[in-house]
């Protein structure tokens, strides 16, 4: 079950980037060297006028030199912008790399805009957050990539979609070079981290541009402003003639105050700084020319080739260039009185609106959701030894086998075979165990796995069967001074939460940790088991953990609809250690005195 090293996947691609950076610095010294010679060679012969007469051939020099030096700029810009492209492509394997090792610490987008306070599981699982699971599947680079994504992992798909991603995501991961491509593009479009929804807004909003009276009025005084401006030089006008442009001048202001509200409104969001619109050519262009075979992956395609949606975005990023004008100061001024610039942009912006503006969701929508697949694409490459879940439609259950938890790091983790809803497990497991031997991780480590597998993901496993289902957990619960709230009575909300979804007929796959710890121990014992028992009646699976050996009756009370299954920790020289392997049973020691004795408290341990 362990990952292969990230040299293994990453290493070859690596070196082969880092030569070539090797080799456009080596470039780029040479050019900047060049480009010091050529400079100062142009400026000593252009230089020499001012001591002495020179013949034309210095001169005819020194313009060589010049533009040789002009030469070497462009080319040199060329060549930081290539490898700027290179450096990105490095950085995004050596992302790989630390996802593969689990380093998580460092990588971008933590996700934490998409935890919604109260969510069924996305707390309790470290879907969201710093070293979440968002973190390690996330490679995609635009707002509505990460945005599919984490709903993806918020929400379960039923099995049919889910056979359909995990075909879509098999075909992706062969693809390599395309999905480096595809994370590329989308850095460029500037929008990871951003909602397209703005950009979306916009494209559908109603609004039809200026009135095509007006632009063409707006036209002829255009015309006439600029003959008017020009006329005096050439038709030798004096005095007060060489101001007859004012008058035009002067109808244009008032065409610009007629239409202004209408204009800003097409105008102020595409232009804005603050929320521009994403840079979506190149991403587009890229997926055109690429072909699918996965008919998930032929649909989204289909979604955007069929349209052009390159073409059509192209076309609106050269409106945008125009329309950017509007923000240089002076210049957008004396651009709008003598050519109505921003009218004639609004209008351009209009047209493109009518004409493209309902596709813009499809695309958006088709793009993220590629966007998504690629990151599981890439989950599912850089961990070649995690398995494609089988999901069923029917009969509630979970079997597994090696199962781990894919947030630890491969050196660290311990898999177990988990099974439960199926004979001769039972419908539910009450895990046991000592401090610290792994009873909340092992919920976690299912919890996340059904997490992935629900969304079209690899998971953790060498072989997972699973049905449709919606997982439910109360583990990490906290109270609230500002609200009023004690740890119990949090608790207790959120078994509700699971209570009403069970009884509401959802199919709920519940994971408790330490259930109703907040009260005494009687009333735990006896409430905990209610709420187990009243969970599988209404046909729900799951798994509780809990130091209440007293729980352990409920495996004879519920007839073996529940299994005692343990973690032990082993006592070896006077150190306590852990193999965090899962035994039937239940838990026969607990090391809570050995715990509080290690740390400096004087108690007196048990004989024994």
């Amino acid at each position: 079950m362990d990952a292969p090293p990230a040299e293994s996947l990453y290493g070859p691609r690596l070196a082969e980037l880092r030569a070539e950076r090797a080799g456009l610095e080596a470039r780029s010294a040479r050019i900047s060297s060049l480009r010091g010679v050529t400079f100062l060679a142009a400026v000593g012969l252009g230089a020499a006028r001012v001591f002495r007469p020179v013949p034309p051939l210095v001169w005819m020099g020194a313009i060589a030199f010049a533009v040789v030096f002009v030469g070497l700029v462009v080319a040199h810009a060329a060549l930081v912008t290539r490898m700027t492209a290179v450096e990105l492509r490095i950085r995004l394997c050596e992302q790989g790399e630390k996802r593969i090792a689990g380093d998580l610490a460092g990588l971008p987008e933590k996700g934490e805009r998409f935890l919604v306070a109260g969510h069924a599981y996305a707390g309790d699982l470290d879907i969201f957050g710093a070293a979440s699971l968002f973190q390690l599947v996330r490679t995609a680079e635009t707002g509505p990539g990460e945005e599919t994504l984490a709903r993806w992992l918020e929400a379960p798909a039923r099995a049919a979609e889910i056979e359909e991603r995990q075909a879509a995501v098999r075909e992706l991961s062969a693809l390599t070079r395309f999905r480096e491509d595809l994370a590329v593009c989308g850095a460029a479009s500037g929008t990871r981290g951003r909602t397209a929804e703005p950009f979306l807004a916009w494209a559908e909003a109603p609004g039809k541009g200026p009135a095509p009276a007006l632009l063409a009025l707006g036209a002829v005084l255009v015309a006439i402003t600029l003959a008017l401006v020009a006329a005096p030089g050439l038709l030798g006008l004096e005095g007060q003639a060489r101001l007859l442009w004012l008058v035009p001048v002067a109808l244009q202001s008032l065409l610009l105050m007629r239409g202004r509200a209408e204009n800003e409104a097409i105008l102020a969001p595409a232009s804005s700084r603050e929320t521009p619109f994403g840079r979506y050519v190149a991403l587009f262009r890229l997926i055109e020319g690429q072909s699918f075979r996965s008919p998930r992956l032929v649909q989204l395609h289909q979604a955007i080739a069929a349209s052009s949606a390159s073409g059509a975005l192209a076309g609106l990023q050269n409106i945008l260039g125009f329309a950017e004008l509007r923000q240089s100061g002076l210049v957008a001024i004396v651009a709008n009185r003598f050519l109505l610039w921003d009218v004639f942009c609004a209008a351009a912006l209009a047209r493109w609106r009518t004409r493209s503006g309902a596709s813009v969701r499809r695309w958006i929508d088709a793009m993220g959701e590629l966007e998504a697949l690629a990151s599981l694409a890439t989950f599912a490459h850089e961990h070649p030894t995690y398995c494609f879940p089988t999901v069923t439609a029917n009969g509630l259950h979970f079997m597994a086998s090696d199962l781990g938890h894919p947030l630890i790091a491969p050196g660290r983790r311990v898999a177990n075979d988990v099974s439960f809803g199926v004979d001769p497990v039972g419908d539910a497991l009450l895990v046991t165990g000592s401090n610290m031997s792994g009873k909340s991780t092992l919920l976690r480590a299912i919890g996340v796995n059904t997490v992935l597998a629900l969304a079209g993901a690899p998971v953790c496993a060498t072989h997972l069967d699973l049905a449709e289902c919606q997982v439910r957990s109360s583990m990490r619960i906290k109270d609230s001074l500002e609200e009023g709230v004690s740890h119990f009575y949090a608790e207790l909300a959120r078994l509700k939460g699971i209570v009403d979804a069970a009884n509401a007929g959802e199919r709920v796959l519940f994971l408790l940790d330490e259930v109703l710890h907040g009260t005494n121990s009687r009333e735990r014992n006896i409430g905990a088991k209610a709420v187990v028992m009243h969970l599988i009646d209404k046909g729900c699976i799951g798994a509780v953990s809990s130091h209440d050996l007293g729980l352990s009756d409920l495996a004879e009370e519920s007839r073996g609809r529940v299994m005692n299954i343990h973690f032990q920790e082993l006592v070896e020289g006077g150190k306590m250690t852990f193999d965090y392997k899962l035994k039937r049973g239940v838990v026969t020691s607990s090391n809570a005195l050995r715990l509080m004795k290690m740390i400096g408290i004087d108690v007196e341990l048990p004989e024994g």
